[in-house]
């Protein structure tokens, strides 16, 4: 296995493994279509009732002109009313992803980047506007139905065996450059115990990195709130060190799979886009699938 995609598509790269999706895989995928249906994969975004970590802030939503404006006299010349607001929320406070600049080790990022080119005024290097649009074969693992669960256990651990024991099962094989999305449940515990979501999360371990890496995948997502399992029982979150850092995987946390689960959707074009937001660590996410 290699030990890191350093330098493999240059050494001034900061897009990492999503140069994968060349124009003829993106074709490719775009085969995918035969019916027109649309499964929306991303959380709503509104103060509460949606789960993020607590050390960031819910999403804030203000309205900057409404009825009442014009209630209290606000008139324009042509009678005719508007509306106007304001949105504030963490770049990880919902469906999103990370950026190759969202976390390094040993003072290095992504490509063997400083970490010093992270400051207070953005990242110099692999911040999220580097990443555009995202286009892809999408493909969904089920660890969940696999073990004929509505959600796995808060401790279990995913790792290469049970990736490829649902491969077998749906009857699909995770390729190059696919975005691989995997369902663990877990969303629905939000709605159940919200104090069991936040205290421990059921993910991939590093077990499943080489698996990931030898199949060359160009993004990871799953329905938890940061793809790897969390606690690890190491203490750090090795998994998000290992692909976001060295092998530029990007990660995508806190999808909506479980329409996709109930009606047995296996493989299908995977369409996202963060903001453009120059030089930041991580972007919100609006991913759709079609088949």
């Amino acid at each position: 296995m290699r030990t890191s995609n350093w330098g493999r598509w240059g050494d001034e790269d900061e897009r990492g493994a999503l140069n994968l999706l060349t124009p003829e895989r993106i074709v490719e995928a775009a085969q995918l279509v035969r019916e027109g249906r649309v499964y929306q994969l991303g959380l709503s975004i509104q103060p509460s009732g949606v789960p993020y970590f607590k050390h960031r802030p819910p999403a804030l939503h203000f309205m900057a002109r409404d009825g009442g404006d014009y209630a209290a006299g606000v008139i324009r010349p042509d009678n005719v009313g508007t509306a106007d607001d304001w949105l504030g929320l963490a770049t990880h406070g919902t469906t999103h992803i990370d950026a190759l600049c969202h976390l390094w080790y040993d003072g290095t990022m992504y490509n063997g980047f400083s970490s010093n080119e992270v400051t207070s005024n953005g990242a110099g290097r692999n911040g999220i506007e580097k990443i555009g649009p995202i286009v892809a074969r999408g493909v969904m693992l089920d660890v969940a139905a696999l073990h004929g669960v509505d959600h796995l256990a808060p401790d279990h651990g995913i790792g290469a065996e049970e990736l490829e024991a649902c491969e077998a099962r749906q009857r699909v094989r995770v390729g190059a450059g696919d975005v691989l999305l995997v369902r663990t449940g877990w969303l629905k515990v939000f709605e159940l115990d919200e104090d069991l979501y936040h205290r421990q999360q059921p993910g991939i371990t590093t077990d499943a990195v080489p698996w990931l890496v030898e199949r060359d995948v160009a993004a990871v997502g799953a329905d938890n709130g940061a793809v790897e399992r969390l606690p690890d029982p190491s203490g750090h979150v090795r998994v998000h060190q290992l692909l976001l850092r060295d092998y530029g995987v990007h990660l995508m946390e806190l999808l909506v799979l479980d329409e996709l689960g109930a009606d047995r959707v296996s493989e299908f074009l995977f369409v996202a886009a963060p903001l453009r937001i120059k030089r930041a660590a991580g972007s919100p996410l609006n991913p759709v699938a079609i088949v």
